[in-house]
């Protein structure tokens, strides 16, 4: 089927993931309440790392803040629930329902996540004045700063959909995906760079974070509104985050193929 037949499908898809956030509104409100903690805390324990001094490794103390309140404030949005989707409709016997459908179960899981992105937005109008109170909010360093953080952003989500895609479709090779999730988060949410930038890692272990997508996810945008772009350059660190996304589609394709022959599906 082409994209515009599809697309009545993907939307109505979307709608219903965006009623589900403003269904259970109470847990986004304690999402950004639990990020504001995040970024207090990150906050004071920042400020007593640069010990009175207002520059380290070429990086102010004011920009530090700022990327960690605009990175955490960012991963609240970049949260998608694609993998726990997955492991439900599993467990529930339910994705016999999703693979009927005449529009590919990949597409499926995309446009729930876009739904819960749309869902979300509005929630912006609560985030940005708590991060204005425990944080420090700074417009971006420049204009052309900002436009490329936008598409910056968007590429991160698409990012974060895809990983979390890719850690959902294991449950089809096994059922409890606890362990494997908490591993996953703690991994991904360090190699982020959210809780500690890029610029303030070792040599070895910043090597190491540099060769894995996740830090697509925050380090790379939020350093371009900051005016520090991760690669040193606008369009390289954009490059980077382009390179992951194409190269996850390949992945999502090699893994869904395999978990497609996988699936039993028993009864009419």
């Amino acid at each position: 089927m082409t994209i515009r037949a599809n697309l009545p499908a993907w939307i109505e898809i979307g709608r219903a993931n965006i009623r589900w956030q403003y269904m259970y509104r109470f847990n986004v409100l304690m999402g950004i309440l639990l990020t504001g903690v995040t970024i207090y805390l990150l906050t004071i324990v920042w400020r007593a790392a640069y010990g009175g001094q207002t520059e380290v490794g070429g990086i102010g103390i004011q920009q530090t803040l700022v990327y960690l309140t605009i990175a955490n404030l960012q991963l609240y949005f970049l949260r998608p629930q694609v993998s726990g989707t997955i492991q439900e409709r599993i467990r529930e016997g339910q994705i016999g329902f999703d693979l009927s459908r005449p529009v590919g179960y990949p597409s499926q899981l995309i446009a729930r996540a876009a739904g819960d992105m749309i869902g979300l937005l509005p929630m912006v109008v609560v985030s940005v004045p708590v991060a204005l109170i425990v944080g420090e909010l700074e417009s971006p360093a420049s204009f052309s700063a900002g436009l490329a953080y936008v598409v910056s952003f968007l590429l991160a989500w698409v990012i974060a959909v895809q990983l979390n895609m890719v850690i959902g479709l294991v449950s089809f090779w096994t059922l409890e995906m606890t362990g494997f999730e908490m591993m996953y988060r703690l991994i991904g949410n360090f190699a982020t760079g959210a809780l500690v930038p890029l610029w303030f890692m070792p040599d070895a272990l910043r090597v190491i974070v540099q060769v894995l997508p996740f830090q697509s996810i925050a380090f790379v945008p939020v350093s371009i509104y900051v005016g520090a772009p991760a690669t040193g350059a606008v369009w390289s660190a954009l490059a980077v985050q382009v390179f992951w996304a194409v190269a996850l589609v390949g992945i999502i394709q090699w893994v869904w193929e395999r978990a497609f022959l996988r699936t039993v599906i028993q009864g009419g």
